[in-house]
């Protein structure tokens, strides 16, 4: 089996829902239990996936179907996919309009994926970003358009102490955007912005900072608002990042005998896919692009 990793960058708000809220937000998105960050889960994009892959790659429903399975379920799917994680949040900032925020902990989950498929590449150390002088510190890059007076940072309803010229930020922000964005002007629009802050702080952004919409249901006959339709929905926010994995098999389509080398190839030639992802369709949420990169 070949591993690769593969990225996702949201293009519009996207909502993986997972039923009934406990809590004033009735339909929650989906996090990861043990961290509380939002992902994407599996579920969510393994069918859409094959389905863009149908209306992409018209004339190779063989390759497409032992990727991603039969229909009648005859053989099983030559790839298993992995729940895409959180890698950066983009938060309302005073100084720069927003940015994409990574934490400690993020980026440990970034080397670790890297480490599986076996990557020679070597990363950059993960800085320490804790308090000083009673604020979070954050790390920005030499050009940041973040930091305001007395190098200070105002995300959400936060203040942090900008530390800035350290060469890590710069280092992982060359990593990162040659990851997700394919133009220099994507790629130095995600680097002035990028910022690197402690696990707690990232912890209360994705907590407090997640978009909740008000919904409501108007009664046809009326034109009125039906009696108790009003719900509260979240959201993950356009322009976040996330990373996982996936496996490829060999074929176990008896009319299809392909190696996991080529069924790899054959994924991985688009260089980047776009599709909807989650609920709520019809109302612009889900749009996402997904690449493979060659590093990776």
């Amino acid at each position: 089996m070949i591993n690769k990793i593969f990225t996702i960058h949201t293009l519009s708000p996207v909502h993986c829902g997972i039923g009934q809220g406990l809590n004033d937000i009735d339909l929650p998105t989906a996090r990861n239990s043990i961290s509380g960050h939002p992902i994407i889960p599996a579920s969510s994009i393994k069918g859409v996936l094959k389905e863009a892959f149908l209306n992409k790659e018209t004339g190779c429903q063989n390759e497409i179907e032992s990727l991603f399975g039969s229909d009648s379920g005859d053989f099983a799917s030559a790839v298993s996919i992995g729940d895409a994680n959180l890698l950066a949040l983009p938060v309302r900032s005073f100084y720069g309009t927003f940015a994409y925020l990574v934490s400690p902990y993020t980026l440990m989950q970034l080397k670790t994926l890297f480490k599986r498929i076996g990557s020679t590449d070597i990363l950059p150390a993960i800085p320490e970003v804790g308090l000083e002088e009673n604020n979070y510190k954050v790390f920005l890059t030499e050009n940041s358009l973040l930091k305001g007076n007395n190098n200070l940072v105002l995300f959400e309803e936060m203040d942090l102490l900008a530390v800035q010229n350290n060469r890590l930020a710069d280092e992982w922000a060359d990593i990162i955007a040659s990851l997700y964005f394919n133009d220099d002007e994507g790629k130095e629009i995600f680097k002035k912005r990028f910022a690197i802050i402690d696990d707690n702080a990232l912890n209360f952004c994705c907590e407090s900072g997640l978009p909740v919409d008000a919904r409501i249901a108007i009664d046809v006959e009326t034109g009125t608002v039906k009696d108790g339709a009003l719900w509260y929905e979240e959201t993950i926010p356009p322009e976040t990042l996330f990373v996982g994995i996936i496996g490829i098999d060999r074929s176990y389509n008896k009319n299809n005998k392909a190696t996991d080398i080529e069924l790899k190839d054959f994924l991985t030639k688009s260089d980047e896919i776009y599709f909807q992802v989650g609920g709520k369709y019809t109302t612009g949420k889900g749009f996402v692009s997904l690449k493979f990169n060659e590093r990776t």
